[in-house]
């Protein structure tokens, strides 16, 4: 008899499960500062990586608003004043409320303690009283 190969556990191409190889050396080191990766390095595959990943856009694009008067000219040598900032403005209103709704979607899925268990429990307890049982 020959002694058997101990059989090596199948493995999936590309990065397995856990790995945080692309926020060390990928597009988050590329695109996002230290502290920044820290903050999204709490991913967890929740609603609140998304939260985290806007308030982190919302700082930065909150610290690049400017509302310095600019001008601009066209062609015809007509200078305007650039509403740049008026744009940014609009883009961080419309991630300020894609926020509010994410918070407001976790908030009704795991209730006021974040434990999934707990508001269910607790769900089921408001239903048991409300119906006299």
């Amino acid at each position: 008899m020959t002694p058997r190969k101990k059989e090596k556990s199948k493995r999936k191409r590309g990065a397995q499960q856990g790995n945080k190889n692309a926020q060390k050396h990928g597009f988050y080191s590329k695109q996002y500062t230290v502290e920044e990766t820290r903050r999204l390095s709490a991913d967890n595959g929740e609603t609140i990586s998304e939260i985290i990943l806007l308030k982190v856009m919302i700082d930065r694009l909150s610290q690049e608003i400017s509302f310095d008067p600019k001008t601009i000219s066209d062609s015809n040598g007509n200078s305007m004043r650039d509403d740049h900032y008026l744009r940014q403005l609009n883009t961080l209103s419309a991630m300020t409320t894609s926020q509010a709704t994410l918070l407001r979607t976790q908030y009704l899925i795991k209730g006021k303690t974040g434990d999934l268990q707990t508001a269910i429990l607790t769900a089921l307890e408001e239903l048991r009283l409300e119906m006299g049982l």
